[in-house]
């Protein structure tokens, strides 16, 4: 009985039962088709990525291969143009350089040609007076390095100045002196003279110094030999130098204006003899 009981549900409802396993039928095919297909498209977007990956290290290759087998200039010739400038501008300043270089060369070349004709025609004119001058000072003071001087009491003393001797050598007794207004002893010939006349060498002596005092002014010793020397005060522009060699005769150098000790007197040569450092009396040695 249950059997048939059975037999009968199927039977009704064998439509319904058939729906529904089709239905599940349907939806296993189904799944089974969308699982499929999903991995398919994964596998196909993994084979593509490995495909670029593959191409990806085929470019690097061949760029390395490029790369080791082309020469430098290749290299260098695939670089920006950006990156070239600097270097067009460093050679521009180089070759700058260079010509600021060969201009330079060129005026140091000049100079040099320059220095070596003035060299060949002499100094300019207003140094060949004083190069003369300093070569002519520097033979003397030579020559009066060589020269042995003399000098003795019956050697003759030339006037170093011609004029009048306003006042006398006089150290055994005093004279007066207008300028001063008081008498004192004279250790030397006080000789009238001009502005601007000559004064020369009484004998011939090697300069040991030019001085200038408030008395005698510019004043010249000269070493005359034997302990001998004579002294040539209240001149102007004298032409030696110290250690200088004058001949007798020659021009020591010009009367100035008197100083504040001579101003009664006038202008004058001021003109002593030493013996070892002690006035004598030049007038005694006179001509």
């Amino acid at each position: 009985m249950r059997r048939n009981s059975l037999r009968r549900f199927f039977q009704q409802k064998q439509y319904a039962i058939a729906s529904i396993v089709l239905f599940i039928a349907i939806a296993g095919m189904t799944g089974v088709y969308i699982s499929s297909r999903i991995t398919g498209e994964n596998e196909a977007k993994q084979m593509e990525l490995a495909e670029q990956e593959s191409n990806l290290l085929e470019m690097e290759d061949d760029e390395t291969e490029l790369v080791n087998d082309e020469p430098v200039t290749s290299v260098t010739s695939v670089i920006p143009p950006e990156e070239k400038e600097p270097e067009k501008e460093q050679n521009q300043n180089t070759a700058a350089n260079s010509e600021n270089t060969d201009a330079e060369r060129e005026n140091a070349e000049e100079e040099k040609d320059s220095r070596t004709d003035e060299e060949k025609t002499g100094q300019p004119e207003e140094n060949t007076a004083s190069a003369k001058e300093e070569k002519e000072t520097s033979a003397q003071t030579n020559a009066a390095s060589v020269k042995e001087l003399h000098f003795t009491p019956e050697s003759d003393l030339g006037w170093p100045l011609q004029g009048d001797v306003i006042l006398n050598y006089s150290m055994d007794q005093t004279v007066y002196f207008a300028t001063l207004d008081q008498y004192k002893y004279n250790p030397a010939l006080i000789i009238a003279g001009n502005v601007n006349d000559t004064v020369n060498a009484a004998a011939t002596g090697r300069i040991t110094s030019i001085t200038s005092n408030e008395e005698t002014g510019t004043t010249v010793t000269m070493e005359l030999g034997d302990g001998y020397s004579a002294v040539y005060g209240q001149l102007k522009e004298v032409m030696y130098k110290e250690g200088a060699l004058v001949e007798a005769g020659d021009a020591i150098g010009y009367i100035a204006e008197p100083t504040k000790y001579y101003t009664v007197e006038g202008s004058n040569l001021y003109f002593e003899l030493l013996k070892d450092g002690e006035p004598v009396d030049p007038i005694l040695f006179m001509e």
